[in-house]
């Protein structure tokens, strides 16, 4: 079913398209133009200027059950130290190389073969169900585009594949069954000006107290998972002290901190934390906790699923056995599916390396598995 010459057409002219964030539009346009040579017309969803969801459905008409494929346009920047062209796709020893190869252009190019593959395909009318693409903007950035997604028709499917970089062929490259989460903390420290060489007893430091915080982070309250462990803490910025040279105590300090959190770690239970690691400091300065965005739930999936255990049965018809599940410590959009959408998905795609490096490649006999276990998987499910 899946035309293998035109998925690695696909993604060699999606790699030569400059998509890094916040740069989606041309991509948008690429893939909105390959729906409607299905004979599809896509839906264009501007979550920002020049950002734009890309979505397309087709109705089967057997089932009213509503199946996605997801995934992200956006990458990282290119590294410094590239051999090639980062956007000029190279073919060496079965790899395939280029910026967003395997993060996650490849498996943009495995949902569309196997999109193209199901459309094409005459029998499955009538015996399928909504089988549905969502291509969104900004996983590299705030995830603004799977979230403006979750407000969608498409943010109420029954069940979701996302195409992220995870093969699940061995215990080191996993399929997440959990994901750890992420807060940031916004600590604004005020103290009180003074003259910095009459600093006591009138001045308070904001910039002193806020180095009491850091330097006792490891105090900071971590909870114990059976497959995380516990989360981390890093603080990420300072900011405090004069703007031009002035010889006065500093009255305020910012500080960003982000913290992994692990699953029955909320939001209020993180901040919280925070505020008794500040109290038992017993700072003269007012801190003032915020959280930010971007911020992500943990989520852990039921491996007992009945989406799950139709999965593992394709993969292992298609690669001979059955994948490894694990616990992930990051984030992928699935944070915003699962966690804040109730979207029960896999995290699957094809097998490669160095994403977010020079050199990040994806292996080209990976890819029309993949894509066969989209196409099958979405069969199997209705």
């Amino acid at each position: 079913m899946i035309d293998i010459d035109y998925l690695i057409e696909t993604l060699k002219k999606m790699i030569s398209i400059n998509s890094v964030l916040p740069n989606e539009q041309q991509l948008s346009e690429f893939i909105a133009d390959e729906i409607k040579s299905f004979g599809i017309e896509p839906e264009w969803h501007e979550i920002a200027p020049g950002r734009p969801n890309i979505y397309a459905e087709v109705d089967f008409d057997s089932s009213n059950k509503f199946l996605v494929f997801s995934g992200h346009s956006d990458t990282v920047d290119a590294a410094s130290d590239w051999e090639t062209d980062p956007f000029e796709p190279v073919v060496k020893n079965g790899r395939l190389y280029g910026l967003g190869a395997i993060n996650m252009k490849a498996g943009l190019a495995c949902s569309l073969a196997a999109f193209k593959a199901l459309v094409e395909f005459k029998e499955n009318y009538g015996k399928l169900g909504r089988v549905g693409l969502a291509i969104t903007v900004d996983q590299e950035g705030h995830s603004i585009g799977a979230e403006a997604m979750l407000k969608t028709k498409y943010g109420k499917c029954d069940a979701m594949l996302h195409a992220e970089h995870f093969f699940g062929d061995s215990k080191e490259n996993y399929l997440p069954i959990a994901v750890t989460g992420k807060v940031l903390y916004k600590l604004t420290i005020t103290g009180k000006s003074a003259h910095a060489f009459r600093p006591h007893p009138g001045g308070i430091n904001a910039v002193e107290d806020a180095s009491k915080i850091i330097s006792s982070l490891e105090k900071l309250k971590l909870r114990n998972h059976p497959l995380f462990g516990k989360g981390t803490v890093c603080t990420l910025k300072i900011d405090g002290g004069f703007k031009q040279y002035s010889m006065v105590v500093p009255y305020s300090c910012k500080v960003i901190i982000t913290r992994l959190t692990i699953p029955g770690e909320t939001r209020n239970i993180a901040v919280q934390d925070m505020q008794d690691l500040i109290d038992s400091l017993k700072l003269k300065s007012e801190v003032q906790i915020e959280t930010p965005s971007p911020y992500y739930d943990p989520y852990f999936l039921d491996e007992n699923l009945p989406f799950i255990s139709r999965f593992k049965e394709v993969y292992r018809e298609v690669l001979g056995k059955y994948p490894y599940f694990a616990g992930h410590r990051g984030i992928v959009d699935a944070n915003v599916f699962v966690a804040k959408g109730k979207i029960p998905t896999i995290v699957f795609g094809p097998k490669g390396a160095n994403h977010h490096q020079a050199g990040e490649y994806v292996e080209i006999s990976s890819l029309e598995q993949v894509a066969r276990i989209y196409a099958e998987m979405t069969i199997r499910y209705f």
